[in-house]
C-alpha cells in the first residue's frame, strides 16, 4: 500500500563527500538518522551519534516533528532541539536539519487527495482578524405603536413549537383513555 506522503531528505553538506546530494524518500514513520547500522538514514560523520534523531509525522499528516537522541546535539534551521524523548521539535518544509556536521534538508510531499481534506489548508479566516459586528438592540414595543406593528409582532408569537403540540394530544389521548376506560371495573 501507498503512503499518503514522502518525506525526503537531501544531503546538503556532509564531511563524507561520497554522499552530498543524495536524497532518500520515506514513507513510514519513524526514521531514524545517525552511525548505527539500523538507522533509516545511515550518516557517517564522527560527530553523529549512534541514533543521533528521530523523525515521526503524526498520524493526520498535520505535524512532523524531530527528536534529538544524541550527545552532540540537532539544529533545525539555526534553532537548537530540546533534547530527549518527548521534546519533539516541528519541521516545515525546506528547514535543514544539522546532525554534527551534515546538513539535511526536509520536505513533506502530500498527495492531493490529503492536501484537499486537511483542517484550515483552503479556508477563510479572515473573519477571525475582524471584530464582531455591533449588536443591535432589540426594537421596544411602546404603548403608542401602530395596530400593524404590534399584528406583526403578534404573528410572529403565534407559531407553536411541534413538541407542545406532541405534549397537548398525549394528555388529551390520556385524559380520553381514563374518561372511558377507568369506569369499567
Amino acid at each position: 500500500m501507498q503512503e499518503d506522503w514522502n518525506i525526503i531528505l537531501s544531503i546538503l553538506d556532509s564531511p563524507d563527500k561520497s554522499i552530498v546530494g543524495q536524497q532518500r524518500v520515506f514513507s513510514s514513520s519513524p526514521i531514524i538518522l545517525g552511525r548505527e547500522d539500523n538507522c533509516n538514514l545511515i550518516i557517517s560523520d564522527p560527530s553523529v551519534s549512534r541514533n543521533h534523531s528521530i523523525i515521526r509525522i503524526t498520524s493526520d499528516y498535520t505535524r512532523v516533528f524531530i527528536t534529538d537522541m544524541s550527545t552532540y546535539g540537532t539544529e533545525v534551521s539555526g534553532k537548537q532541539v530540546p533534547k530527549g524523548r518527548g521534546s519533539g521539535f516541528t519541521l516545515n518544509n525546506g528547514d535543514t536539519i544539522k546532525i554534527g556536521t551534515t546538513v539535511i534538508r526536509f520536505e513533506l510531499k502530500l498527495k492531493s487527495s490529503v492536501k484537499s481534506t486537511m483542517v484550515g489548508e483552503s479556508i477563510d479566516r479572515s473573519f477571525l482578524d475582524s471584530p464582531p459586528p455591533p449588536e443591535t438592540p432589540p426594537e421596544e414595543i411602546s404603548e403608542f405603536s401602530s395596530p400593524k406593528e404590534s399584528q406583526t409582532l403578534e404573528e410572529t408569537k403565534k407559531g407553536l413549537n411541534p413538541i407542545y403540540i406532541g405534549i397537548i394530544i398525549i394528555c388529551i389521548l390520556f385524559i380520553l383513555y381514563l374518561a372511558l376506560f377507568s369506569g369499567k371495573s
